[in-house]
């Protein structure tokens, strides 16, 4: 094998050396979070339409995290803002199962339940206005595709 062999073999074994950690990276960064901009206003004050949140995919959760669903209602998907290019539903987690059923929420869900069943938690949007769990009643946890970890922009602010 000549030198020049040799030096091209090192080179690309230093290119692959640092070329596949990184491609395994993305993919797996691609796997564990998601970008998702926020349409509408159901999330004021805390979030504002044009927002723009990462979020870590996962499969645990606590009250008071603000999530990202998708949610379906009469066997059609919800959206936000109305439009269907809003896949996302951005609410905040307010009850787990077994938590008590906030008031906000008893008449949608029926005023003799008391606890949120296994499998379901209850979304709010921060806004009082917000098309949540006081008009769907529960959210099944398969719903909720993981909890935002901060904001990347800024949207009407």
């Amino acid at each position: 094998m000549t030198d020049r062999s040799q030096f091209l073999l090192v080179v690309l074994g230093g290119f692959a050396a640092l070329v596949v950690p990184l491609v395994v990276g993305v993919v797996v960064a691609r796997r564990r979070f998601v970008i998702v901009d926020v349409a509408g206003d159901s999330m004021v004050p805390s979030l504002v339409h044009g927002d723009r949140l990462l979020v870590r995919r996962t499969r645990r959760f606590r009250a008071g995290a603000i999530v990202v669903a998708h949610h379906q209602e009469g066997g059609r998907r919800v959206v936000a803002g109305g439009s269907p290019a809003s896949a996302w539903l951005v609410k905040r987690l307010v009850a787990l199962p077994g938590d008590v059923v906030p008031e906000a929420v008893a008449s949608a869900v029926g005023d003799r339940t008391r606890r949120v069943p296994a499998g379901m938690a209850v979304l709010l949007g921060d806004h009082p206005d917000s098309v949540d769990s006081r008009r769907w009643g529960f959210v099944p946890l398969r719903d909720i595709e993981g909890v935002m970890v901060g904001r990347l922009r800024a949207g009407g602010r």
